[in-house]
């Protein structure tokens, strides 16, 4: 057990000049902070101790997110959240996590943090994760349709359980990532990004012909249907006529045989 401790302790010195951990996005539980303590726990589950890891950021969930990851619940009843992992309402043990406020990503550039944590599963094409690819950071994420894209990288370690982060996670704060070839460094450039948009934008010279064909049959439609308009009201229209003009034909033809009509004798 002491040349374990030992053992382990050496790693973690060896490593904490150049392996540092990292997060930095929005502080908000839907961001995943639920499951980053989670992963918290279970790493500490498998390893004897938690990960160390800085988090930069603000948001609306901010106090209540830094009261959860220092040792408290959540407050039940005022949009808080109780985690059925923490096993109690006591008081626990808080976790070796630094809030460090706001900051750009281009300022996290270089060897200081290697290692870029992101649990969140409610993203369309997460910025931050591209940035801290494109920075040559080792990036943990969950594999999810959302991350699809990322996968790709040799940088991007991806996990499908707890199990799998902490195997993961291990890796990379053991080894050194990978440098990406110019290939891929492109594809995370604004010009690539820009031509990505274009592409997933354009249409086939068959979907552009039945899009036509459908557009076509909408305006037949569309001029039936005010062809036939036309004609009712043009119908309406001539029957008010008709109306008009037999009720002045027959109020003259009342007027005249009024008119010629004898005069009664004296």
């Amino acid at each position: 057990l002491r040349r374990a401790t030992t053992k382990k302790a050496l790693n973690k010195e060896k490593y904490a000049d150049r392996r540092g951990v990292y997060f930095i996005g929005k502080l908000l539980w839907a961001k995943g902070f639920d499951l980053l303590l989670e992963l918290e726990t279970y790493y500490r589950h498998k390893t004897g101790e938690h990960f160390d890891i800085d988090i930069y950021g603000s948001g609306p969930d901010e106090e209540e997110i830094k009261r959860a990851f220092n040792g408290g619940l959540s407050e039940e009843g005022n949009g808080g959240i109780l985690y059925s992992f923490m096993g109690s309402s006591r008081q626990q043990q808080p976790l070796p996590v630094n809030f460090m406020g706001r900051l750009d990503h281009s300022k996290l550039a270089g060897d200081f943090y290697s290692v870029f944590v992101n649990p969140s599963l409610t993203e369309v094409l997460c910025t931050t994760t591209a940035e801290a690819i494109a920075m040559g950071k080792w990036v943990v994420i969950p594999s999810h349709p959302s991350n699809a894209f990322f996968e790709q990288f040799p940088n991007c370690l991806m996990y499908r359980s707890r199990r799998g982060f902490v195997s993961q996670l291990k890796t990379a704060l053991e080894n050194d990532p990978p440098p990406l070839s110019d290939e891929l460094a492109q594809l995370l450039s604004w010009d690539a990004a820009t031509m990505r948009v274009v592409t997933a934008a354009a249409i086939s010279e068959r979907d552009a012909a039945r899009s036509h064909r459908i557009n076509r049959a909408k305006e037949g439609k569309t001029l039936k249907m005010k062809k036939v308009i036309s004609g009712f009201f043009n119908t309406a229209s001539s029957k008010e006529e008709s109306s008009s003009v037999s009720n002045h034909v027959a109020s003259y033809g009342s007027i005249n045989a009024t008119a010629t009509k004898p005069l009664p004798v004296q």
